[in-house]
């Protein structure tokens, strides 16, 4: 006995000291975490990688280019004989080494409009980057708050169980002392049923909600995952004072979907002037140098032909453009396209934003009614329902009237709860356009 009550005590311990270490991730946590290990993020900064890539490709562009060549060829039947340059039969082995090197002096400035094009290519990728991480954010918070939301209805469950217990042992007293018949206590028993019924309801729907948020962290799922509980009350919540179009005005300064619209209209433009230097004509410079090796010089050995032979070349080339195949022109029209879509892409986010601005604004208005018309309801049931409970304990009101107020009444509470984090999730939908964190 003696060891068991000392099993008993260190298990206890255990799980207290469990307890207090398990870890309560708080809204700021699992929206760092989501970013940290989001697909969807993971994938904008490929997308950064990439435009960096492309970036770095176009300023080495404007370098030179150094290639080096060799070959090794076996002449047959007529060749010039390299030591008495006639006209021979002869079979010979032929050695080329080379360098050279070009240089683009001029090209419409085509080099230059990519690198500024793709510098405003990559601020957008890192503009989508925000946008990426705005989302999830968002995403987040709402699974948070629905798990918050879940939490407090499995504990308006739990109390509703322990009322409905409580009116068993009451209903039982009267059915024995003969002040109730026993279908009262039968309707009791039911409705007991009925809410531990709800109860596992709500323990499900609590776990459900918590799969979500892990789902969204890439964590797998945990029963024993929790999250930090903040008092949330609608009446210490700043109400709205800006009007809609104020709103919008500051989600138009601040949201990064606007920001990268812009960006890409400008490298557009810088795509179709790139595209347009093709028309121009091109001017490069190079310079080369090349000896060579052959077996029928036997004057001669292998290291002092290839310095006798030695011979360098320096020039200039200029490439006018007259048809080719109406690339150019073809290139030209497709950067049009793409200017124009980006335009059109720009007007759409825009429109996006203000369509987006404008329902969460009616959303929470909407919201702050419903949640001040449910709380409404549930003062005046409250009140009803205590004098019904006073009542019903005297044996004054029957089962049904009792069951039938105390369901309404249970029912304007889990309404009053879904009205109240409803609310707070719209307000921080648009705290978020107003530029304004995701805090609880």
């Amino acid at each position: 006995m003696k060891y068991l009550k000392l099993l008993i005590f260190i298990l206890l311990s255990s799980s207290a000291v469990f307890a207090q270490e398990a870890k309560q991730w708080t809204l700021q946590e699992c929206v760092d975490y989501a970013i940290k290990n989001n697909i969807s993020v993971k994938r904008s900064n490929l997308n950064i990688d990439q435009s960096l890539s492309n970036l770095n490709q176009s300023k080495a562009d404007l370098a030179p280019s150094l290639n080096g060549r060799a070959s090794h060829v076996y002449n047959f039947g007529q060749n010039v004989n390299p030591v008495t340059n006639l006209i021979t039969d002869l079979d010979s082995r032929t050695n080329t080494f080379g360098l050279s090197a070009n240089v683009t002096l001029f090209n419409g400035f085509a080099n230059y409009n990519t690198i500024k094009q793709n510098n405003f290519l990559l601020e957008a990728s890192i503009t989508d980057l925000e946008q990426a991480k705005n989302d999830i954010g968002l995403n987040v918070a709402q699974a948070y708050l629905q798990v918050l939301f879940n939490q407090e209805l499995l504990e308006s469950a739990t109390i509703q169980v322990a009322s409905s217990a409580e009116q068993v042992r009451r209903t039982k007293v009267l059915v024995q002392n003969g002040a109730l018949p026993m279908a009262d206590q039968l309707q009791a028993i039911a409705q007991e049923a009925t809410n531990e019924s709800q109860l596992i309801a709500r323990k499900n729907d609590l776990n459900l909600a918590k799969l979500q948020l892990m789902q969204l962290l890439q964590l797998p799922y945990d029963p024993n995952f929790s999250i930090f509980i903040p008092e949330l009350s609608v009446e210490e919540v700043v109400p709205v004072t800006a009007t809609s179009e104020e709103i919008y005005q500051l989600a138009f300064e601040t949201q990064p979907i606007v920001k990268a619209a812009k960006l890409r209209i400008r490298a557009s433009e810088l795509g179709l002037e790139a595209a347009k230097g093709s028309r121009l004509p091109t001017i490069t410079a190079f310079v080369g140098v090349d000896t060579r090796f052959n077996d029928q010089n036997t004057a001669f050995g292998f290291s002092e032909q290839l310095d006798n032979n030695l011979g360098q070349n320096l020039g200039f080339n200029l490439n006018v453009p007259i048809f080719n195949n109406f690339r150019v022109r073809q290139s030209v029209q497709v950067a049009k396209i793409n200017k124009t879509r980006a335009e059109i892409n720009d007007i759409e986010a825009k429109n996006t934003l203000r369509q987006q601005v404008e329902q969460a604004y009616l959303n929470v208005e909407a919201a702050l009614q419903t949640y001040n018309g449910n709380q409404r309801q549930v003062e005046s049931l409250e009140l009803a329902y205590e004098n019904v409970k006073k009542q019903r304990e005297q044996g004054a009101v029957n089962i049904t009237d009792f069951t039938i107020l105390e369901n309404d009444y249970n029912r304007a509470v889990s309404d009053l709860i879904r009205a109240k984090y409803d609310y707070i999730f719209k307000l921080k939908v648009l705290d978020f356009y107003q530029g304004k964190p995701l805090e609880l």
